[in-house]
């Protein structure tokens, strides 16, 4: 599927970079969207943690050095599967995430323009979409309860999502495509159930 293609249902861009792994429950149909760093430039782009001047630029640069590239996307990759550990209720991978989130502090600092103060990279480079995704899911991680982002109900799914219903009680990722195949499992197994027989006495 291409990056275009892609369904956002996580509420946030952190979330959503874990998304980019489908059916996590189902081995036989799990799909790993970020197959090149391409893929991760494209995601990047559709999600506004890259603008399309930035997206261009790294592209070139990920063109005249394949193998930084590479290793750009493998750490990408283990930022989004220590994320959903954490999330998943790994706890340990906090330690994994506050590092990363150290690193990627590193290359940033403060900038001002008039009376005002921002925090931007030093430079762009290949790092730069990890970086900010790291940056952007710690700032989740502090300001929402940890119970706030929750597992799709189909285990086989295996999408997460920031639960933000009134009532705290979203099941699905989504209610029309997990929810009802759910329903639709529900019905099937109540209508293989045999009829009880009548006794006579």
């Amino acid at each position: 599927m291409a990056i275009s293609k892609l369904e956002f249902r996580g509420g946030h861009v952190a979330v959503e970079f874990v998304n980019t792994v489908a059916w996590r429950g189902d081995p036989a149909r799990t799909v790993d969207h970020l197959d090149g760093y391409s893929d991760l430039l494209d995601w990047a782009a559709l999600t506004g943690v890259v603008d399309t001047p930035e997206r261009f630029a790294l592209r070139s640069a990920a063109d005249h050095a394949r193998a930084a590239a590479g290793k750009a996307l493998s750490d990408a990759r283990r930022l989004r599967e220590q994320l959903h550990a954490m999330w998943t209720g790994d706890g340990e991978q906090r330690e994994a995430v506050s590092t990363a989130f150290g690193r990627a502090a590193t290359r940033r600092r403060l900038r001002s323009d008039g009376d005002r103060v921002y925090w931007t990279e030093r430079e762009l480079g290949l790092r730069t979409p990890a970086d900010r995704i790291v940056i952007a899911a710690v700032e989740l991680c502090t300001a929402v309860a940890p119970s706030a982002i929750r597992a799709c109900g189909d285990t086989e799914c295996g999408w997460l999502f920031l639960d933000a219903s009134p009532r705290q009680n979203r099941r699905w990722c989504s209610t029309a495509d997990c929810g009802n195949r759910a329903r639709v499992r529900r019905h099937y197994r109540r209508s293989r159930k045999p009829a009880a027989v009548a006794t006579k006495t």
